[in-house]
């Protein structure tokens, strides 16, 4: 590897004082690129327009949020509890669920996005199955899952990418689509292996669709967005109702709808297939959330519930936009990765917004040193796709500096 500069040196020493201080590896990358006036986000989970400024946000919610603050003049508590049968409705057909399922879904409308989403449901999961003693999730997996276990009192076990978790006592967690920092997306015989394990367990189990349809996105050259969001759909979501085992589907609109700075709710929804055990997941639901006092909602909230229902074709347009620059994005990779330590992660196996790659000892220090800041962990680095810029020469560069830094 290339000698690391001084520069690159001090920013590594400045990461190594920082995990000391109890900061996690994405808060890290984040406080590294904001001191760094030339740094280039690579790691940070947003979308990136290929110039590396975020994508827009959303224009139907930003309009709808305007209209909502207008309403929030008069001082009372204010809720869109009435509108909920509605949003489960136009929740389920963004994702393509068809609507002879509508009845047996329950809709929870956790504040906090996916984050929110993904602990109500553990909570909820407690309340419904007090044996539950373990949160298991694939190995590389979003750090927050550790920290909410440990917040729930709950044990906290890893099992390989793309493998089935049988534990009694354990809700098992599975990515709904691309694999959070690996981008490796599950194999349909897969996903049909984890449905039939779950359907056996009997329990519960969580499905996070923090990235809904951005394991085909680059199918968008020849697909339209509403066949990208169907096959997602068939095969991450379908096989679950197929075995008729109960599972959360924990939704994020964060990175679909491009809402990162207003961040509105989460959506979660629970698949019951059997009837008598709504009315039980409905009160789980209604107890966690006024344990978390997201019993009233902020006016963000409000107005993505009224763009959900009224306005979710524009949602889907930023959506589809978002996907696109993905699609680009991948496909610049898998060009400049060809012939590389890169190709294996770039190859069809793999999708969506993140990879994670093995590195060099160095490699840190090196990739600081050319202002560039994915986000590192003992040995990896998770690299965030839509960093790549648009520009042929300088993409083509960058791409050289992580193949040289990968094993």
């Amino acid at each position: 590897m290339t000698h690391p500069s001084p520069f690159g040196v001090s920013v590594s020493n400045e990461a190594a004082k920082l995990l000391a201080s109890g900061k996690d590896a994405n808060q890290i990358a984040n406080i590294l690129l904001q001191r760094d006036p030339e740094g280039r986000n690579y790691g940070i989970g947003i979308v990136l327009d290929g110039r590396g400024n975020p994508a827009k946000t959303s224009a139907t919610l930003l309009k709808a949020s305007a209209r909502e603050l207008r309403k929030s003049g008069a001082g009372n508590y204010m809720n869109s509890a009435k509108r909920y049968a509605e949003l489960k409705e136009s929740a389920l057909a963004w994702q393509r669920i068809p609507k002879k399922y509508l009845d047996r879904f329950e809709l929870a409308v956790p504040s906090d996005a996916g984050t929110g989403a993904i602990q109500t449901a553990v909570q909820a999961a407690l309340i419904l199955d007090s044996d539950v003693e373990r949160l298991a999730f694939e190995e590389m997996s979003w750090p927050a899952y550790k920290t909410i276990a440990k917040v729930l009192g709950l044990r906290a076990e890893e099992f390989a990418l793309g493998a089935a978790s049988a534990k009694a006592r354990t809700l098992s967690v599975y990515q709904a689509g691309p694999h959070n920092s690996s981008g490796r997306t599950p194999r349909l015989d897969e996903t049909r292996a984890r449905a039939a394990c779950a359907a056996k367990s009997g329990g519960w189990t969580l499905l996070d669709r923090a990235y809904s349809g951005f394991e085909y996105a680059s199918s968008l050259k020849t697909d339209s967005y509403d066949a990208v969001m169907r096959r997602s759909y068939e095969n991450q979501i379908r096989p679950f109702i197929d075995a008729g085992a109960p599972f959360f589907l924990a939704i994020s609109p964060t990175k679909s709808f491009a809402t990162f700075a207003l961040r509105p709710c989460g959506l979660l929804l629970a698949y019951c297939p059997e009837e008598n055990t709504r009315k039980s997941v409905a009160g789980a639901f209604t107890a966690a959330l006024r344990a978390r006092g997201s019993a009233f909602e902020h006016p963000v909230t409000r107005a993505f519930i009224g763009a959900m229902i009224e306005e979710r074709e524009g949602l889907e347009r930023a959506h589809e936009s978002g996907l696109r620059r993905l699609a680009q994005a991948e496909r610049a990779w898998r060009k400049h990765a060809r012939k590389t330590p890169l190709a294996d992660a770039f190859s069809e196996d793999y999708a969506g917004l993140f990879r994670n790659l093995r590195v060099k000892d160095g490699a840190d220090a090196a990739l600081y040193g050319e202002h560039l800041y994915p986000v590192f962990t003992p040995g990896r680095c998770r690299l965030n796709v839509t960093g790549l810029p648009a520009d042929p020469e300088r993409a083509a560069k960058d791409a050289a500096l992580f193949a040289e830094a990968c094993l």
